[in-house]
């Protein structure tokens, strides 16, 4: 068993065969597109954090690969320790231009490239590329002023600066896109696409001046960017940085040709794909008389419908997984683990906390568990009657015996099933109910004995 899920594994030669979330139409499709472009052209993809935007991405480069398009993968995330992300990028962008031009041209030209960025410095870009686009971009004041405190006032040393800078960036584009262009020489297409991941992890003015780069000195004929990002968010932290009455939306807008909005995974296949990449199923093979017969299968299926109550994201199920794990590891091989229990008490940590710090805190009632669970199935429905009393049966399990509201319910529910019986009746719901919360194995088995097991794994949690 892994403590984290193996990267979705991307075959070079066949990127869609371990294509867990359905994302092949789309993808072929959006190929279709991008060869069609000649650039220069910036695409955004966008997604909410932890809707498996890198997944996309990686299967989007492979599939162009195949097609014999040169690709590059810049993770803005991991470069944002950097001064200023031209730097970065640059640097990344050697790699690129080896495998397109001879050893010796490679290092000639992007010795070149290296240089000239180099020369445009920081300080005077903002202002060069405001000037050159003569007021197009309507930076707000914030901005402006920003940028004024960055820059300085334009006298004429400045402004002789900016004449230099807007030669050196003249320069930079042809030999940029000389390079670029000689893909064709080796047997490749253009355009070269270039996936700029994780932008909104990054710090909100390096995400903003890496987009200001890629818009504006990047803008050569051969080159596609493919940003991926999670518009919204970005557009908040942006909005945090400018202040009030800044249109961070609409700001953002204006670097991007093209917008395409991912749709949501699928819960239940994510579902199977964590339990198959954290070989979850190892665990339950290796317990011997400490597993029920059905243990794996009851926490798969209960995961899938707490994911679906709880709205968790796949960043979010990921994370309840994880620490599934970790409790599962913490269980010495002579305790039974109570799966189903704990991954519901693991899904609360994650998904709904107040109510988790209500029962674990401050001597809550499960009650109050089936209570919110009971909420979230009227408004967002998608789990049958079965797993629902399987549910409340599981929670129901864990009462305490001081635990007053929970024995009630579950009086209640065994005068119901006693009635049903005398009428002849059959309930397979109140039938569940009984049959899991007078289990062998759920004896001795308390909220206190769940909690304690999930909080002790949520310490070595990140």
């Amino acid at each position: 068993m892994l403590l984290n899920p193996t990267e979705l594994e991307i075959d070079p030669t066949n990127p869609f065969a371990n294509d867990a979330f359905d994302r092949q139409p789309v993808i072929d499709s959006f190929v279709g597109i991008i060869t069609s472009l000649k650039g220069p052209f910036v695409i955004a993809v966008d997604s909410p954090w932890g809707t498996g935007k890198t997944t996309f991405l990686k299967m989007l480069k492979a599939s162009l690969e195949i097609k014999g398009h040169p690709c590059l993968y810049f993770n803005a995330w991991e470069t944002d320790f950097a001064e200023d992300p031209l730097v970065a990028f640059v640097g990344e962008l050697d790699t690129l231009i080896k495998e397109l031009l001879p050893e010796d041209s490679a290092q000639e030209t992007m010795k070149s490239v290296k240089k000239m960025a180099g020369t445009i410095a920081k300080r005077a870009v903002p202002a060069a590329i405001r000037i050159a686009t003569m007021g197009t971009i309507d930076l707000a004041p914030e901005v402006e002023r920003v940028i004024a405190e960055a820059t300085g006032s334009l006298g004429m040393d400045a402004v002789e600066n900016y004449l230099n800078d807007k030669k050196i960036m003249d320069e930079f584009h042809i030999k940029l896109n000389l390079a670029l262009s000689t893909a064709e020489e080796k047997n490749k297409k253009l355009p070269v696409v270039i996936f700029v991941d994780e932008l909104d992890r990054c710090r909100p003015l390096y995400a903003i001046e890496l987009l200001e780069r890629i818009k504006h000195l990047f803008n050569v004929e051969n080159a596609v960017f493919v940003v991926a990002m999670d518009k919204k968010q970005l557009s908040i932290s942006l909005g945090a940085v400018y202040g009030q009455g800044f249109n961070s939306t609409e700001y953002l807008r204006r670097f991007f040709d093209l917008e395409l909005r991912l749709t949501q995974v699928p819960s239940d296949k994510f579902c199977d794909s964590l339990i198959k990449r954290m070989e979850l199923k190892e665990f339950f093979t290796t317990r011997g008389a400490q597993v029920g017969q059905r243990d794996a299968e009851d926490l798969k299926a209960s995961f899938q419908d707490l994911s679906r109550l709880l709205n968790l994201t796949l960043r979010g199920q990921e994370k309840c997984m994880v620490l599934l794990a970790l409790a599962m590891l913490a269980t010495q091989n002579t305790e039974y683990f109570y799966p189903v229990q704990t991954v519901i008490m693991a899904a609360l940590r994650i998904g709904a906390e107040e109510i988790y710090n209500r029962v674990s805190r401050e001597n809550g009632s499960v009650v109050e568990i089936i209570d919110h669970l009971e909420k979230m199935r009227v408004e967002r429905g998608g789990i049958d009657e079965l797993n629902w009393s399987g549910l409340v049966g599981y929670i129901l399990s864990m009462r305490d015996s001081h635990d007053q509201l929970a024995i009630q319910l579950l009086d209640e529910r065994k005068r119901l099933w006693n009635t049903a019986r005398d009428n002849n009746q059959y309930d397979d719901g109140l039938e569940l109910i009984i049959s899991i919360t007078s289990d062998r194995h759920n004896r001795g088995n308390t909220l206190k004995t769940v909690i304690k097991r999930i909080d002790i794994a949520a310490q070595f949690q990140n």
